[in-house]
């Protein structure tokens, strides 16, 4: 949904998109219990677009309560998918770090996808021997969980693996030994994984140039073979599973799965210098589909050396433009067409959930904004009830009979009674309106040591510092001042209260009563 936003509202403020996005996101998988397979599904759809935004969507995702673990591991999969292969070093330290979490040894399906992610990470840098490592944690786990096929591909993976780092012989045998496991069974998981095994293989034969061409030969027939099995007796390999092709898309599997095969053999053919079976075979492969691709044209580009046609290769972007693919063009016109009435009438569904949605967001507002206002009243009167009371007892206090100690010498007092004096001293003589009323003054004015003054605030009392004391002396006043002089700015109370500035005076006040001096003003 948040793609199409993208698309029609182009103008739209880079901070307002993001804020519209993640709250669609939050609204469509539940704030408070979140749908992990659609987060995944939707923020790798947006991925594979603009990256960047994917993360600053899972960073948004985290502040609304999705768990770290999940929000990392999403980052990896960004990081794989997208941003060129810059932060491949990045995905594979976090996911190394989550594979070490509990939640990753408890939740098998949590640690199944992290190890997919994490193989695939280092597949991407070539870095193998790690691949082999979490390689073979994902295979275990597969049969742990009693998936053999789904633990038979990443057998194929591993073998694969192996020789990149020079075990030529110990790779092709894992492979042929997952070939041969799948290779009866007419199921079409098997038969997907299998075809997978295979093209593992063609790929060590002509990555290693091992000099038998022949070798790519039968495999590449047999994949053909089976594909044709498939394609002839449908129902015999239907199972059930989540890779397997609907009844529309069937035939689109086996052509693009049979072309890639035509490629293989018309390479191979090429290198063992059978001219007639290459150009057969690069025949058909041209006359696919998949054939007309980039990809495809990709996979083919050294036939076409070998057999003397490089302006193929040399044409290969302009022909995407020529009357050869005019006819293919028009077939997609016609898909797009479909596809633009389907895009706009979701696009009107839900533009009109997005103004149900914003209504929804501006009524949660003003309720927490009352919710606020109403706490803030209470908040105040207590405020005023407190600072009362404080007051009404320090009258009480001077009018009783009060004893008070010696003053005489100050050095005898104890700390408890040092501070007594004091703050009586400051509270009575109202010394802390002066904003410059510090430490020196008090030694200067009775003779004592800063050491005796900060022991009296700091053992005497339960202040930390003569500041704090000040301070909350300075906050009380100006509470008085904000309910009696509405007619004062903040900056003046602030000034008449002893704070050196608006700024302090506003710190100090929301820290103390966690409201503004202007909220607590607004609630009298």
């Amino acid at each position: 949904m948040f793609l199409y936003l993208y698309d029609y509202i182009p103008t739209c403020d880079e901070t307002i998109m993001m804020i519209l996005i993640t709250v669609i996101l939050l609204m469509t998988l539940g704030s408070a219990d979140f749908n992990i397979k659609q987060v995944t599904e939707n923020v790798m759809t947006y991925a594979a677009r603009e990256p960047e935004r994917a993360l600053d969507v899972i960073d948004s995702l985290r502040c609304q309560g999705l768990p770290d673990y999940q929000a990392d591991l999403l980052r990896v999969r960004v990081y794989n998918q997208g941003l060129e292969g810059t932060f491949l070093d990045s995905a594979i330290t976090i996911g190394e770090r989550l594979a070490r979490l509990e939640v990753a040894q408890n939740n098998l399906e949590y640690r199944q996808d992290l190890l997919e992610t994490l193989v695939n990470a280092c597949r991407q840098k070539r870095d193998f021997d790690r691949a082999i490592r979490w390689g073979s944690e994902l295979t275990a786990l597969c049969r742990e969980k009693g998936e053999e096929t789904e633990a038979l591909r990443n057998e194929a993976e591993l073998g694969l693996f192996a020789t990149h780092t020079g075990r030529l012989q110990e790779g092709l045998a894992k492979i042929d030994s997952v070939l041969a496991e799948l290779r009866n069974v007419r199921k079409f998981n098997e038969l997907d994984a299998w075809t997978i095994a295979a093209k593992r293989k063609i790929t060590v034969l002509k990555e290693k140039e091992t000099g038998h061409p022949e070798q790519v030969i039968p495999v590449a027939r047999d994949i053909i073979d089976r594909l044709t099995d498939y394609e002839q007796h449908p129902d015999d390999f239907r199972d059930g599973t989540y890779r397997e092709p609907s009844d529309e898309d069937r035939q689109g599997y086996i052509d693009f799965y049979r072309a890639q095969a035509y490629g293989y053999l018309a390479e191979a053919y090429a290198r063992g210098g059978n001219v007639k079976e290459a150009r057969t075979f690069l025949d058909k492969f041209e006359q696919s589909d998949y054939g007309q691709t980039l990809d495809g044209r990709k996979l083919i580009a050294p036939t076409w050396i070998m057999l003397g046609e490089s302006r193929k290769l040399e044409a290969m972007y302009d022909d995407l433009t020529t009357a050869r693919f005019r006819d293919y063009e028009q077939k997609m016109e016609i898909e797009r067409q479909k596809e633009k009435a389907e895009h706009e009438r979701q696009v009107a569904l839900e533009l009109g959930l997005l103004v149900a949605l914003l209504m929804s967001v501006i009524g949660i507002l003003i309720y927490h904004q009352r919710v606020i206002t109403k706490k803030n009243q209470v908040l105040a009167r207590e405020i005023s009830e407190a600072t009362e009371y404080k007051e009404k007892s320090l009258q009480l206090k001077e009018t009783e009979k009060h004893i008070r100690p010696d003053t005489s010498d100050l050095s005898s007092l104890t700390d408890s009674q040092l501070f007594q004096f004091l703050s009586e001293t400051i509270l009575g003589d109202e010394l802390f309106l002066d904003p410059s009323l510090d430490r020196q003054q008090l030694m200067d004015t009775y003779h004592i040591s800063k050491d005796r003054i900060g022991a009296a605030f700091k053992q005497g009392s339960e202040f930390e510092s003569l500041i704090d004391f000040l301070n909350e002396c300075r906050l009380d006043y100006s509470t008085k001042l904000l309910a009696t002089h509405p007619d004062m700015s903040i900056g003046e109370v602030a000034t008449a209260s002893g704070f050196a500035s608006p700024k302090t005076f506003g710190r100090n006040f929301k820290r103390r009563f966690t409201i503004t001096p202007t909220e607590y003003r607004q609630q009298l």
